[in-house]
């Protein structure tokens, strides 16, 4: 690993000692990364009358196109079901730490939810994979904008699965609202998403 700091270039073997040594020296980590594709076709925006076509990100079908440079990279990938996107939240104009949950209220840090505002604007999906058809990826629950910037993307596989998570009561209030103001909908989700 490379660090610039103060006009010098050195490598560093990061171990325990290494990282406790930089960050008592004050030296801040940063990456830089290269979009690897963008979003065709998004998730319709809360403003876009689009949007109440769909009950949920799940119905959608979006479209994801990969940059020529990085199309060798997708061999394979039409083995699994479904991927994990990494994105970016390109629209995000600010950070903060903490946040107040939509339906408790309660002051919440920003790492213990989804919400976009983050320091690092990374957003991560789940997608069922419909069709691969280089440089297009079909997929099913996109919940990222057209026009948003992919920074990665994984094979969802037996690793990623946990079953009966422990989640926050901020989350089981808004997972168990959801399910009663959006029955005929969640009914349908349960068979794929939730509390296994």
């Amino acid at each position: 690993m490379i660090f610039i700091y103060e006009n010098y270039v050195t490598k560093i073997n990061l171990n325990l000692k290494s990282v406790k040594y930089i960050i008592s020296m004050g030296i801040f980590l940063s990456y830089c990364f290269k979009a690897i594709g963008i979003v065709e076709k998004g998730f319709p925006k809360p403003e876009d009358p689009n949007r109440n076509m769909y009950k949920s990100k799940h119905e959608f079908i979006g479209i994801i196109r990969i940059f020529d440079d990085y199309l060798s990279g997708l061999k394979g990938l039409e083995e699994y079901s479904h991927i994990i996107v990494l994105y970016v939240f390109s629209e995000v104009e600010r950070s903060v730490l903490e946040v107040e949950h939509h339906l408790t209220g309660r002051q919440i840090g920003i790492f213990a939810t989804r919400y976009p505002p983050r320091p690092n604007p990374i957003g991560l999906t789940v997608v069922e994979l419909i069709n691969l058809d280089p440089p297009k990826l079909i997929v099913k629950g996109l919940d990222a904008w057209t026009g948003t910037p992919i920074l990665d993307l994984k094979p969802y596989d037996y690793y990623d699965i946990i079953k009966r998570p422990r989640v926050s009561r901020d989350f089981e209030i808004e997972w168990k609202r959801n399910f009663e103001t959006k029955r005929d909908i969640y009914e349908k989700l349960t068979k794929i998403i939730g509390p296994c």
